[in-house]
């Protein structure tokens, strides 16, 4: 089973997440991305934060692991971090008319309540974990 890592970027009650339009569909995803090589899940969280929003990111903890399409997932919080968010990497790279990526912060509550905010199962995750439980 291939694995991901996706990062929970939290600041002032706001989340980071990664606004995509693709071929007409809006929806929101966690930044992230795979493992290279022989690279530890904590080292490919670092990298994807820094490839994807130019950010240096210091993990916080691991919030949660789950399967995904066939993918295992870790999902990192993140609290401290450097920098401005934006895009860079593959994902700037790859931007065009049917595929693009927008950092976005959001409010914390409304991000929980998106219904485009994937995977579903990450944001109820989410939603437990800094909304229902304060």
């Amino acid at each position: 089973m291939s694995k991901r890592v996706c990062a929970v970027i939290i600041k002032d009650n706001k989340i980071l997440l990664m606004r995509r339009i693709k071929e007409g569909q809006e929806y929101f995803v966690f930044p992230g991305g795979g493992i290279e090589g022989n690279e530890s899940v904590e080292d490919a969280i670092i990298r994807e934060v820094k490839e994807e929003l130019s950010l240096d990111a210091k993990i916080d903890k691991l919030l949660f692991e789950m399967e995904n399409r066939g993918q295992e997932e870790s999902y990192f919080l993140i609290k401290e971090f450097s920098g401005i968010p934006e895009l860079s990497g593959p994902e700037k790279e790859r931007m065009n008319e049917n595929n693009q990526y927008y950092p976005i912060w959001l409010d914390l509550n409304k991000a929980s309540d998106l219904p485009n905010l994937y995977p579903e199962e990450a944001r109820r995750k989410i939603k437990e974990l800094f909304i229902e439980n304060k």
